[in-house]
């Protein structure tokens, strides 16, 4: 019956179906991300008074529930990029395919006027990092990286000002194509983040010009 309920809401109303996805991701991984904390606190005020062997054992815990909430994250990542399809016509107006996929003219815009340029230049260091951890081998690895990484920090701060720009817009906004002409675009955190990935992608490869 769940099952039924729930392909005729993704088939009629994608939108809808994302945002109780999300909803409900969110709140499980506040509940994880409490509880691990909340752990650790406990933990921390007791390490000084174990002696060697339960203190051994106390880290090997904390390294399990790290491997825990790790994968919890890439399978937020993974359902992330599931529901980026939804927005597939709408990304494909800001980036285009030319080998590799690059920002359009309306995709540069959106990408400077919500702070997404901003969010790339001020952490630049730590996202070029992130990307480093996952090791890619070729500029397609990078690609995926690069979107990988910034999926699965959407809490981190550096998303605070483009989540603001976000709620402070309508649904729709109109960006300066490339003739000068006005083209109405409807806008969501995924497709701006598509866009970071390109940006990342580039600054990564030209800080690894190993990777060809």
């Amino acid at each position: 019956m769940w099952n039924t309920i729930l392909k005729w809401v993704l088939e009629n109303y994608p939108a809808l179906a994302a945002a109780i996805i999300l909803v409900i991701i969110t709140v499980y991984i506040t509940i994880k991300i409490i509880k691990y904390v909340n752990k650790i606190n406990e933990s921390e005020k007791k390490l000084n008074e174990l002696p060697c062997e339960s203190h051994h054992q106390s880290i090997q815990q904390h390294s399990s529930m790290k491997e825990t909430l790790d994968s919890i994250n890439e399978q937020v990542t993974t359902i992330s990029k599931w529901i980026m399809h939804i927005d597939d016509e709408m990304i494909d107006r800001l980036s285009q395919k030319c080998s590799p996929r690059v920002m359009t003219a309306l995709g540069r815009n959106l990408f400077d006027i919500s702070g997404a340029r901003v969010a790339i230049d001020s952490n630049i260091g730590f996202l070029i990092s992130e990307v480093e951890n996952k090791t890619p081998k070729t500029p397609f690895d990078v690609e995926n990286s690069a979107l990988d990484v910034l999926l699965g920090n959407m809490n981190h701060p550096l998303f605070n000002e483009i989540k603001n720009y976000i709620y402070y817009q309508p649904e729709e906004v109109e960006l300066t194509d490339a003739d000068g002409s006005k083209k109405t675009v409807k806008i969501s955190l995924y497709s701006i983040i598509k866009l970071m990935s390109l940006e990342l992608r580039d600054r990564y490869l030209a800080a690894h010009p190993d990777i060809h």
